[in-house]
């Protein structure tokens, strides 16, 4: 998910026109407001979803796994089969182990993603992998799971090649692939702009070797986390509304990705509707922004547009509720030419948007106010 930095036509997923276990040391998430639901109107012709864009859903730590409360499981199991079907599944991270623990050993575990990839296939999904995060020995820390996101150091990208060549090759029923997640770890603070040169070399690693073993996998990035100001004071860009200014670093490194990349087959985007300095726009303007990006991206490529993240928070002086939000940062999407957008943890683990209530205990695995408003979006 995102983590603020302060300082064309519409496509279908493949860009035609049809249509385990919990990891204990998960990544965690961040939080954001929701609040009751009420009824907005379409922003623009065409309410109905169209069969070129769907939602699906990115699981986190905790999902509709087997060890939770039975019933509870059963019951979001039953929402999960109901919305999508696209559902992402990090590598590493996110609900998944470590599947490399030792550097310079053949040992590999895939128990906790096979149990992931299972229960995608178990609720009639279509699995996507991100490739993301790395292995600790492959990173500055040496750490795991460190405070702080990292990406893996230069002299293992190889590696981490190699580590996701496995994993397609594992997994031939996972047609689509994300190469790692919102540029963690490539900050460049020397240059005060994002390591985009890095991120491509190893996003151009990755994508021969998992060719290699899967040519018929589909493959996006650069995956950049889209910052923005309602004020702009510096490396503003002239992607602007009045939802605030784009930060001209992230379209750079989107640019230079899409000039410097291998191959790809589709484009990978997350943001925010709201500033890094604060302002929270109201469901139109929020309609306008994920308009806007999606429009800006189509409008320099051909390839598939997916939202990886995509967060609308109400503020506490807003009345538009978090559904109203949320349906206008769908719709906007849709409009700007999007084929497919992401929700972040359909299982509720904190204050963001979720679709069932957490199946730990008893009572859970409940439906929330979001899931009507999903499954009017998916492509089931």
């Amino acid at each position: 998910m995102t983590l603020h930095r302060v300082s064309g036509s519409k496509r279908s997923v493949d860009g035609s026109r049809r249509r385990g276990r919990r990891a204990m040391l998960g990544l965690a998430g961040a939080s954001i407001l929701a609040v009751a639901a009420v009824t907005v109107p379409a922003y623009a012709d065409g309410a109905d979803a169209d069969a070129a864009f769907q939602v699906g859903v990115t699981h986190e730590r905790y999902s509709a796994d087997w060890w939770g409360e039975e019933q509870a499981v059963a019951d979001a199991r039953e929402i999960l089969s109901s919305v999508g079907p696209l559902q992402n599944q990090h590598l590493m991270g996110f609900g998944a182990e470590n599947p490399w623990p030792a550097a310079n050993s053949s040992a590999r575990d895939w128990g906790s993603l096979d149990e992931r990839i299972e229960l995608i296939e178990a609720t009639g999904g279509t699995p996507v992998v991100t490739l993301c995060c790395a292995p600790g020995w492959m990173t500055p820390s040496g750490e795991d799971w460190p405070d702080a996101y990292e990406a893996p150091q230069p002299q293992f990208y190889d590696e981490y090649a190699q580590l996701s060549a496995e994993a397609a090759a594992r997994y031939p029923q996972v047609e689509y692939f994300q190469v790692w997640n919102e540029f963690k770890g490539f900050w460049n603070e020397d240059l005060n702009r994002w390591d985009h040169e890095g991120y491509t070399e190893l996003y151009n690693l990755v994508y021969a070797a998992v060719k290699e073993v899967r040519p018929d996998a589909k493959i996006g990035g650069p995956y950049v986390s889209l910052n923005s100001f309602q004020d702009c004071a510096h490396d503003c860009s002239d992607l602007e509304g009045s939802w605030g200014t784009a930060d001209r670093r992230d379209l750079d490194a989107m640019e230079y990705w899409l000039a410097n990349a291998d191959g790809a087959e589709f484009f990978t985007v997350d943001a925010w509707s709201s500033t890094n300095d604060g302002y929270h726009p109201a469901a139109a303007g929020v309609y306008e922004k994920f308009r806007d990006v999606t429009e800006w991206i189509t409008a320099r490529t051909d390839l598939p547009v997916w939202w990886s993240e995509f967060y609308a928070p109400a503020s506490s002086a807003d009345e538009s509720s978090s559904v109203a939000l949320m349906r206008a940062a769908i719709e906007g999407m849709r409009d700007g030419g999007a084929a497919v957008a992401l929700l972040w943890s359909p299982e509720c683990q904190s204050e963001l948007p979720c679709l069932w209530t957490a199946t730990g205990a008893a009572g859970g695995g409940q439906a929330t106010e979001y899931v009507p408003l999903i499954r009017e979006f998916s492509a089931r």
